[in-house]
């Protein structure tokens, strides 16, 4: 199977720490680039993303890259509807990175940051995919209860997009209700 070599940005990283896969996407990847605002996110939250910055240290995989035009992402930035200041610069930061030819993907859960992937024709894929990717390769075998994980952490996952992908290997679906009450676990 090929590799690919991919940016990433924070809501990846941490859905990955909280279904306990970090060290699985080496499966998949021959790199992921982790932009300079993604890291600065990862520490602004400390002891919660202690995994995913323990990793980017231990794994090879990680690299911290900081190689990209900061006028060009400073621009795409501009296109957002809501200007909140220090938001959404790790998404344009990755996709950016991806755009001027270091990655051939862009990793990311944020709507946004899949907008502007696909207006910039990337790539682009989230953590469930991640999942399904490890589950389809043979490296997990069976997804449901990574999703279950990552939801009773707090990770906000599309619930079709997860059932889809358990249709697809014959598991059981995650219902309305057990989404709830999942959800409500980590409360």
């Amino acid at each position: 199977m090929p590799k690919f070599i991919a940016t990433v940005d924070t809501s990846v990283l941490v859905s990955l720490q909280s279904a306990e896969l970090l060290g699985a996407v080496s499966v998949l990847f021959d790199r992921l680039l982790v932009p300079t605002r993604v890291r600065e996110e990862l520490e602004e939250g400390q002891e919660g993303n202690r995994i995913a910055l323990r990793a980017m240290q231990d794994f090879a995989i990680f690299e911290a890259c900081s190689n990209y035009d900061r006028t060009s992402v400073d621009l795409l930035l501009k296109t957002r509807k809501h200007l909140n200041q220090g938001e959404d610069e790790g998404e344009a930061e990755a996709v950016i990175q991806a755009a001027q030819g270091s990655a051939s993907m862009v990793l990311t859960d944020d709507g946004l940051g899949r907008e502007w992937a696909q207006r910039h024709a990337l790539e682009c894929h989230g953590t469930i995919w991640i999942c399904y990717e490890l589950r389809r390769t043979g490296y997990l075998t069976q997804l449901r209860s990574y999703f279950v994980r990552m939801i009773e952490r707090g990770r906000r996952q599309p619930l079709v997009g997860m059932n889809a992908f358990l249709l697809e290997f014959g598991e059981p679906l995650i219902t309305e209700e057990e989404h709830r009450k999942y959800s409500q676990r980590r409360r």
